[in-house]
């Protein structure tokens, strides 16, 4: 009996050794610490409110433009390279001006203003005569098979005298600001109001519906209080 009592006492203490064995490697485990899970990177979801019309592939930096209304250079077309044309040295910077020292492009913002469905191009360029005379040319094109075709194109005034405060496509029609009371294309642009040329107190509303071969406007132009006080357009 002693015997087997001895012999069931080391089994015992056999089996509690194996549980604390057990017992420490699970804390072990428990304690080391684990790399984070890598976080899934999801791709953006495309833009889809950024239209893909044909006509924004027109690469408008590199384009030749017909003869500028503003009438500041004198060539019959400008061709533009990486936005800019330069006069030659013995034109660019001369006083009084004899040409056009420079044209830039400006912004090109886009829309139908046609009623066709089809998004047109509005292309602002500045020719640089010296000074801080500001009148821009505006150009709107369209496409006709897969070419730009001309619309129509129209010089600013200067500024607050009948410069572009906006132009913009609004229920396929087109819509063009002007600094000024009254101020429209081929109306009075200048000294409509007494003002400083940075500081214009209204702009002009003119809306202008496509009539197949020119734009038309739609009543009479609707003039409102500048709310920014300054000449820059929006």
């Amino acid at each position: 009996m002693k015997c087997c009592g001895t012999m069931l006492r080391i089994l015992v203490c056999l089996a509690i050794a194996i549980v604390a064995v057990a017992c420490d490697r699970k804390s072990d485990i428990a304690s080391t610490p684990t790399a984070s899970p890598i976080p899934t990177v999801s791709k953006p979801a495309s833009d889809k409110s950024q239209p893909t019309s044909p006509i924004r592939q027109i690469d408008f930096e590199n384009f030749t433009y017909p003869h500028l209304p503003t009438d500041k250079c004198s060539m019959k077309n400008v061709r533009l390279i990486k936005g800019r044309y330069d006069a030659p040295a013995n034109i660019a910077g001369t006083h009084p001006a004899v040409d056009c020292w420079s044209v830039a492009l400006g912004k090109v913002t886009y829309g139908d203003v046609t009623a066709d469905g089809e998004e047109e191009a509005f292309v602002q360029l500045y020719a640089e005569l010296g000074g801080t005379e500001g009148a821009e040319d505006i150009y709107i094109y369209t496409l006709k098979d897969r070419n730009p075709k001309l619309l129509w194109k129209f010089a600013t005034g200067d500024r607050a005298e009948g410069g572009l405060r906006r132009i913009a496509a609004e229920d396929g029609k087109l819509v063009v600001e002007l600094f000024g009371v009254g101020t429209a294309i081929g109306k009075k642009l200048y000294g409509t109001e007494e003002t400083g040329a940075c500081c214009p107190k209204h702009f002009t509303r003119t809306t202008y519906r496509w009539s197949g071969t020119r734009f038309q406007p739609e009543g009479r132009g609707e003039v409102f209080e500048n709310p920014s006080g300054s000449s820059a357009p929006v």
